[in-house]
Parts: structure tokens; sequence; C-alpha cells
């Protein structure tokens, strides 16, 4: 009777364990966890983030931890080879995040995408910029 007890009990566990695992990766299955992201800008040049794979639907997203001298960069979303994605274009100044719209993943499922940045508006002399940056958002 004990060993019996002791299978229902062992099975009850291996179940509850099956099924929670069977949710899980589905709360982690998007690309979300920030990476680290650092610029100079002069003029109207531009800068990229590293490539990383766009995995769902959702929107990007960017923080500019710090931005020198006051001003305000823009970014926007560009697939690995630089095609149009559709993305909304989001302006920065220090301490401020964006949540950016795009159609990477409706246009080509599972891809490399980074984040393009420049200079908001005509500025003299360079600008250094860093934060953070996800192809995904939670």
């Amino acid at each position: 009777m004990l060993l019996k007890n002791l299978k229902k009990k062992g099975m009850a566990v291996a179940l509850a364990l099956a099924a929670s695992l069977s949710f899980a990766p589905a709360a982690f299955a998007n690309n979300h966890a920030d990476t680290g992201w650092s610029t100079y800008l002069s003029s109207w040049q531009t800068s990229d983030t590293p490539n990383r794979q766009k995995q769902d639907a959702s929107l990007g997203y960017i923080k500019a931890t710090s931005v020198s001298k006051g001003r305000t960069i823009r970014s926007w979303m560009l697939n690995y080879s630089n095609k149009d994605v559709n993305s909304a274009t989001v302006n920065l100044k220090s301490g401020q995040y964006q949540y950016v719209y795009n159609s990477a993943y409706q246009r080509f499922g599972r891809s490399q995408v980074h984040m393009r940045l420049q200079h908001a508006y005509s500025y003299s002399g360079t600008t250094q910029a860093y934060g953070v940056w996800s192809p995904d958002s939670a």
C-alpha cells in the first residue's frame, strides 16, 4: 500500500513538473534582455547597435542612459542588411527610453535587426551617447 501511495505521489509530482515546464518557455520566448550600446556621433553621421535576433511581433526597446551636452538623438530599427522594417523613429535624451514600433518579424520572421542612431538636430562637435536596447519587449 505504501509503495502504491508513493507511486501516485511521484506521478503527481512528475505531472505537475511537466505541466509547469510546458508553460515556462512561452514566458521567455522573445529576445527582450537588454544589450548595451555606445557611440560617438558627429554631424549627421549614423551609428548602429550590434545585431540581435527579432523573435516576435512585439515592440523594440531603446534607452539612452546618457547623451552628452544635453543633446537629443534619434533611433529607429532596421534589419541586418539595413532593409526597412516600417520602424517608428524615436527621440531620446539622457535617461529616456522608448518602445519602437516595427514590422520586422511580420516581414522577415526571425531575423537579425539593429537600432540606428543619429543626431536629432544639427549639432556641431561630437556627441557621446550610451544605453541599452532589445529587439523585443516583454
